[in-house]
């Protein structure tokens, strides 16, 4: 079988890749699972590694490359998927099935540009703070396959920047360099022993824009809970007898109880 190198994924069609990655995964000790719509190979690190297959145009599928780079010193678990582009197919049938790998934590790897973190609607901050940790900064995004994965798998994901430009456009290209260092930082961050981060769906605040999760302690059961709370709007004053204050960082829960958010003790 002849090497899947960088230049032969950038040039093969969508089913055509797949059945190359399997042979490629196979000759590297996996066991594969093949189904309609995904191709997913069980490995010794708790870390789930997601890339789709298909294109737009001619969009690169690097993300395929970086995480075979990956899987040279890591042996995490793999699943590639079909069709992301027309609606994350391949992700749905996934969820769809029986297979529940158990992971720590997702890492997609389809993101533009050099250093993004996008969580999507996965909000856990530890998770935030740990992939942060590595040097990447949050940014926004719409929907990918991790979309569907995360919840479904009841765990933390995240999607990287892969170092692509100009998607779905005729004049898109990649930064090598870019492409090859995430690729790296990846790798060192699937080595590290964590524990298992859960996958906490993004609440909308009761103003619009965000809620968040915060961890509170319940002295009555003495037990560490999580409440639902939403920023304030800046216009808003809490009234204490006559005084009228503004309260950085408050924030107010469905019951109308307003809390103060210590950022530095994160409670």
């Amino acid at each position: 079988m002849q090497e899947l190198t960088f230049e032969t994924i950038l040039r093969l069609p969508q089913m055509e890749l797949k059945k190359r990655l399997k042979a490629e995964l196979k000759s590297r000790g996996y066991h594969i699972t093949d189904k309609p719509g995904y191709l997913y190979a069980g490995g010794t690190i708790p870390v789930l590694l997601v890339a789709h297959m298909d294109t737009v145009h001619r969009q690169p599928v690097e993300q395929i490359w970086m995480i075979l780079q990956i899987l040279r010193t890591a042996k995490c678990h793999v699943l590639f998927c079909e069709d992301e582009e027309v609606g994350c197919v391949g992700a749905k049938k996934f969820t769809r099935g029986s297979l529940r790998p158990q992971v720590n934590y997702i890492v997609e790897l389809d993101r533009r540009g050099s250093n993004d973190a996008v969580f999507y609607r996965c909000d856990n901050p530890e998770f935030e703070d740990f992939v942060s940790s590595f040097g990447f900064e949050t940014a926004n995004g719409s929907c990918s396959d991790i979309s569907y994965i995360a919840p479904y798998l009841e765990t933390a994901a995240v999607n990287i920047s892969c170092g692509y430009y100009c998607e779905h456009q005729r004049h898109e290209y990649i930064h090598l360099e870019e492409m090859e260092l995430n690729a790296a930082r990846v790798a060192q961050m699937v080595t590290q022993q964590t524990e298992h981060f859960e996958y906490r769906e993004q609440q909308d605040s009761f103003f619009g824009g965000r809620a968040y999760q915060y961890s509170m302690w319940d002295t009555a059961s003495e037990r560490d809970t999580y409440k639902w709370l939403s920023p304030l709007p800046k216009e808003a004053k809490i009234k204490l007898g006559t005084a009228e204050l503004i309260m950085p960082h408050a924030k107010i829960d469905r019951q109308g109880k307003v809390h103060r958010y210590v950022p530095k003790l994160k409670a």
